[in-house]
């Protein structure tokens, strides 16, 4: 049956929550979040069914609204009497559960719209991760037209425990939190519920968006923009369908993502899993950063970041390390630095305040060790100081068992003085032993207080703090990239016209001074009376060869470097005309490039589309430092003056534009060109500026190709 347009029993009014796109205007979430009333279609009285489990954990999880089995074949389901159809249910009903086979869900979602329900979630596999995309596409083509947000297909469901509604099919018993977590993969979920549980880290959401057809990221990101109940926001990625409108989101709150598919196969078994592309991981990288989103590395580390989000954000950036072991101590100091987390340092200080908590051969430089006989007491006097000093502002505490001490009592008491202090500053633990320091462990978790069984799982739950300090403290560029100048798109259709797809480099050269890239002092002859006129001021110049047919100018002769005064460029001239003669008698010859030589580092500036986020641009060193080393950095157009500086910023070899054998790069100028290239991004397929020369006095683009 063909997608078509019901009645709504709901106002407009009721649509304006978050969500996808109908007709320009977002669609509503709230039932997700806050339903009155829950069908789960395909309902089943067979354990084994997911129809089962989805209406059992509803009801065991305590959910106060109408709960509504549907199924055709049965009166009755887990003491709820059952309807053949959602239409037949009296009550309102918010959200719908769909469970039953592929072949009926379209017609499931039309009953729903006869309903007036504007939230559902399609449990069902069978979709675009096995290549059914059209019927993916008319689900979503429906639910567009009747103003329905949905999610999935191929989910686990969903969970939001301020509404006390389970309906997924995981586990019943979820700890209380306030991180909320996003999956693309529901069998990962469903272990990471289990997990989460185990660890004791709390959750207040759970959304599996399977193959997103409808709902994904970018939604709920923003729905839980203004959810009070949410702290942090943890997504499990394999790839994006709509990159652009993702790196559209805004961001509010802490959002930390694990992202797959990194490797290239892993890109590969991503794709086939749900049905989108992996995209380029350094694409990916950029993104984050340049929205604001941290990624973790591994699910230890993603969770472990998210939960230190229960802490107050640092007032600076030093750390105070309390154990009672020094070479927990010195591997934490190791850590902290790895993570560019500095120690305060201030010897006599740290005496005078220290000194009383710990027994004479105790140390008061930082680490504070107050050794294996501080004891329970020393812990608290030691705690007690680092949460009451204002210079502190973070604090890592390490426990190493001992027969003479229990590690329970240690967390008892600085949860005590945690409370006591007001929870005024970030403070993670570190335990390392058995069983008792395991119970300690959770007893701080339980109590928000992160804590690990290693030191770098702790210290990079503080970096993640850090992190998110930094991005919440950043200026916002305002910044608009404009449009091309009008000479600019004379030159392309030009080009166009003539059949080129490769600007020849004294067009490339016009495009980019046109945009305001910043050029060396340049000139095109055509014979060598102009090129005597065009070099006169840009001594020393390079000459390169101008032919459409010549595209490695180096291999024919087709350039003369270093030359000085008039005498030398005509000699250079006419050589170069008799070399290209003989090694390209049929080539097209237009003239010649006139270049001022400027020396200083080799950079690199460049411009790519990329299939999923549009253009990109990309900054490194030039030379070999490109070619060998990789060590580039990307950002997504548009960006501004501040995004730019980031971007130099992360290159691995940054310090060498600081001063490097007697030069120093012009960063200001590098910053203006990255800038000035996003006015014809959406132009051209390729930019390439390399070299891009920086030195004290400016950059310039000596060179570039650019491709339409």
């Amino acid at each position: 049956m063909a997608p078509h347009k019901v009645e709504s029993h709901q106002s407009k009014e009721q649509r304006t929550i978050g969500g996808g796109e109908c007709n320009g205007k977002p669609k509503d979430l709230s039932g997700f979040f806050n339903p009155q009333g829950v069908a789960v279609i395909g309902a089943s009285p067979n354990p084994s069914k997911i129809g089962f489990q989805i209406l059992n954990n509803i009801i065991v999880g305590g959910f106060a609204g109408g709960i509504y089995p549907v199924n055709p074949r049965e009166n009755e389901i887990l003491g709820r009497p059952a309807y053949r159809s959602v239409t037949d249910i009296p009550g309102p009903v918010d959200l719908a559960v769909i469970t039953i086979p592929a072949p009926q869900v379209m017609a499931a979602m039309e009953e729903c719209g006869r309903k007036g329900i504007r939230n559902v979630a399609i449990i069902t596999s069978g979709f675009g991760e096995v290549g059914g995309m059209e019927e993916e596409r008319r689900l979503k083509e429906f639910a567009d037209q009747n103003g329905i947000a949905f999610l999935g297909p191929n989910i686990l469901g969903l969970l939001h425990m301020p509404a006390k509604l389970n309906a997924t099919f995981g586990p019943a018993e979820i700890f209380p939190g306030k991180v909320a977590f996003i999956s693309q993969s529901g069998a990962l979920a469903i272990a990471l519920m289990g997990w989460t549980i185990m660890e004791k880290i709390g959750l207040v959401s759970l959304f599996s968006i399977g193959n997103k057809a409808d709902v994904g990221e970018k939604e709920l990101i923003e729905y839980y923009n203004g959810d009070p109940n949410v702290d942090v926001i943890l997504i499990y990625l394999e790839g994006l369908r709509n990159a652009r409108k993702f790196f559209q989101t805004e961001i509010k709150k802490p959002v930390v993502v694990l992202k797959v598919g990194c490797s290239q196969r892993g890109a590969k078994a991503a794709a086939s899993h749900t049905g989108s592309l992996a995209g380029s991981d350094g694409i990916y990288d950029a993104a984050f950063r340049q929205m604001g989103i941290m990624r973790a590395r591994s699910f230890t580390e993603a969770f472990g970041w998210a939960r230190a989000f229960s802490l107050p954000l640092p007032r600076g950036e030093e750390a105070l390390i309390i154990t009672n072991g020094g070479g927990i101590g010195v591997s934490t100091t190791d850590e902290c630095e790895a993570a560019a987390i500095p120690l305060l340092d201030d010897s006599e200080w740290l005496e005078g305040k220290f000194r009383s908590a710990m027994p004479a051969f105790g140390s008061t430089k930082n680490p504070i060790d107050i050794t294996g006989q501080g004891g329970v007491e020393g812990y608290r006097k030691a705690i007690r100081v680092a949460f009451h000093e204002d210079r502190i502002t973070n604090v890592i505490v390490l426990y190493c068992e001992t027969a003479v001490t229990n590690p329970v009592d240690i967390a008892k008491a600085l949860i005590e003085e945690y409370d006591a202090a007001k929870r005024n500053k970030p403070v993670v633990v570190a335990m390392v032993g058995g069983n008792r320091s395991r119970e300690a462990i959770q007893y701080l978790n339980e109590r928000l207080v992160p804590a690990y069984n290693s030191v770098n799982e702790a210290v990079s739950s503080l970096k993640g703090l850090h992190l998110w300090r930094e991005i919440a403290h950043r200026p916002k560029d305002a910044w608009k990239i404009g449009e091309p100048p009008a000479e600019v798109m004379a030159l392309v259709d030009r080009v166009r016209a003539e059949g080129r797809e490769i600007l020849m480099e004294h067009e490339a050269r016009q495009v980019l001074q046109l945009c305001g890239v910043p050029t060396p002092g340049w000139g095109f002859a055509s014979s060598l009376d102009q090129a005597v006129k065009a070099a006169r001021g840009l001594y020393p110049l390079a000459m390169k060869i101008a032919s459409p047919d010549i595209v490695h100018k180096t291999d024919v002769g087709g350039v003369a470097l270093n030359i000085a005064n008039e005498s030398q460029l005509a000699a250079q001239y006419n050589q170069m005309m008799q070399r290209i003669a003989q090694a390209a008698p049929r080539a097209h010859i237009l003239g010649v490039n006139l270049i001022q030589m400027v020396q200083g580092i080799e950079c690199i500036v460049g411009l790519s589309q990329d299939a999923q986020f549009g253009p990109v641009i990309m900054f490194g060193l030039g030379g070999i430092f490109v070619e060998v080393l990789r060590d580039v950095a990307f950002r997504i157009v548009p960006f501004g003056p501040q995004e730019a500086e980031r971007m130099i910023h992360e290159i691995k070899s940054r310090r060498i534009l600081d001063g490097f054998r007697g030069l120093k790069a012009h960063r200001a100028s590098i910053i203006q060109t990255l800038c000035a290239v996003q006015k014809v991004a959406h132009l051209f397929k390729e930019i390439d500026i390399n070299p891009l020369i920086s030195n004290s006095q400016g950059s310039f683009a000596v060179d570039a190709r650019i491709v339409l």
